[in-house]
């Protein structure tokens, strides 16, 4: 009996020592990952192919949130690039993510198809200039399609152009409006809807104008709208061109946002303001293509409201703005994804699939410097930022590979990545590899093998 109740201490003793025991090398795991994790993010600038490989060693020790999010910043900020140096105020992209325009007083064209092709090495540069005489064409608005064109802004017309051919843009016609930016009629925001049929302008008068341009060279003015006392800062109209979501400011607010029904633009009807936080300066709005998605914010604060109903807007969720201004905002097409652009290096994805449960998808790196505009294509498979130090294009066309297992993609790319005894040591600070190499007597670590 004393031998049978040895016996079972004995076993007692050894499965918790074994539990501990796992217990521990669990805890160094989720350390030597975090930590490698950590250095991933250092190295993003100097030498993102190491950080590349650190970030997937830190999701192959130990997966988890942190290292996950770690891996997934670095691979998409490896997808970046820049599209051009020259500085840009406004950037604007199509639905299909393949025509660009970039610029101030002169808007460039971009067929982005070779940029979006890995196997083509030499990039196309820009493939037109939309020149205009005046100065002050600080604004632009392209339809869905790439087809039609918008440039104007605080001096003259509103010009409207035909990109049926993007080398080869036309000036199809002239929307009137004022002769500088001290006339009423001088136009502060513009949108064209999908299609490119539907343009409304809006001015410093506060006159909403909307435009027919199923003839792009006899536009023909539908209505005139006046807000009394508003200075609009922001225009965003649906694909149909039937929702339009204004943004604007009077004498004594920090800003409103209304959505007003051009179904028929005969008869436009303001449908609803949206209640937004007291005290809060707005700084960009956004929309979906199909009207339904709108994103606000501001300093601190980002917002997502359903326009299901327009007459009935619905706040369905606040998003975490970690950084203490917003200098751009977009919307991907189908509103399942938005971007939230702030100060150098801080722009954020945020899946919108589950509109009341935003998920943060990934940081864009690699630029260090100020944004004043970005844009998005479908499926967020292209970003663009410009200011003043250029424009940035990314391709995430394998974005959601990417979110859904990061350490998969990359070990799809290149599976025999390694890193060698010596950056083992220097970044674990010399952590014992066996027991993460296995048997393989190399002096190198192969990454996606992992024990």
């Amino acid at each position: 009996m004393l031998a049978v109740l040895l016996a079972v201490s004995l076993v007692v003793a050894g499965l918790a020592w074994k539990r501990e025991h796992d217990r521990a090398t669990a805890q160094e795991r989720i350390a030597l990952a975090h930590g490698l994790a950590l250095h991933a993010a250092e190295l993003r600038d100097a030498a993102p192919g190491m950080a590349l490989d650190l970030g997937l060693a830190a999701v192959e020790i130990h997966s988890d949130e942190q290292t996950r999010a770690g891996l997934i910043d670095t691979m998409v900020g490896m997808r970046g690039d820049e599209l051009t140096s020259d500085p840009s105020g406004e950037v604007v992209l199509s639905d299909d993510g393949r025509i660009a325009l970039t610029g101030g007083d002169e808007m460039s064209v971009w067929d982005l198809t070779t940029w979006l092709d890995p196997k083509i090495v030499n990039k196309s540069d820009r493939v037109a200039v939309l020149k205009d005489r005046r100065e002050g064409m600080s604004m632009t608005a392209l339809s869905g399609d790439g087809r039609t064109a918008l440039t104007g802004g605080d001096v003259g017309d509103t010009i409207v152009w035909d990109l049926t051919d993007p080398a080869k843009p036309i000036r199809a016609a002239v929307l009137a409006g004022g002769k500088n930016d001290e006339d009423d009629a001088s136009v502060r925001a513009m949108a064209l809807s999908r299609d490119g049929r539907t343009a409304v302008t809006a001015d410093l008068g506060g006159d909403l104008t909307v435009w027919n341009l199923t003839d792009r060279s006899r536009p023909v003015q539908s209505v005139t709208r006046i807000l009394t006392f508003a200075i609009f800062s922001d225009l965003r109209l649906s694909a149909d061109g039937g929702i339009a979501v204004i943004s604007y400011g009077g004498l004594y607010d920090d800003g409103a946002v209304a959505v007003w029904d051009l179904s028929d633009p005969s008869r436009p009807v303001k449908a609803a303001d949206l209640a937004l936080p007291a005290g809060k300066y707005l700084r960009a709005t956004a929309m979906s293509a199909d009207g339904r998605v709108v994103l606000v914010g501001g300093e601190h604060w980002a917002e997502v409201w359903n326009l299901d109903d327009p007459s009935r807007p619905v706040r369905a969720a606040a998003l975490d703005v970690p950084f203490n201004d917003m200098y751009g905002m977009a919307l991907a097409p189908d509103g399942r994804t938005a971007l939230l652009a702030g100060p150098s290096d801080s722009a954020i994805l945020w899946d919108l699939s589950d509109r009341s449960r935003p998920a943060r998808l990934a940081a864009l790196k690699g630029y260090t410097r100020e944004i004043n505009s970005v844009a998005l294509g479908a499926d967020a498979g292209v970003v663009l930022a410009a200011g003043p130090g250029g424009v940035s294009l990314w391709d995430l066309g394998d974005l959601a590979e990417i979110v859904a297992d990061p350490g998969r993609a990359a070990c799809g790319v290149n599976p025999g990545t390694e890193i060698s005894k010596a950056d083992w040591a220097r970044y674990t600070g010399g952590a014992d590899w066996s027991d993460y190499k296995g048997e393989d007597l190399s002096d190198a670590l192969a990454v996606c093998f992992i024990r």
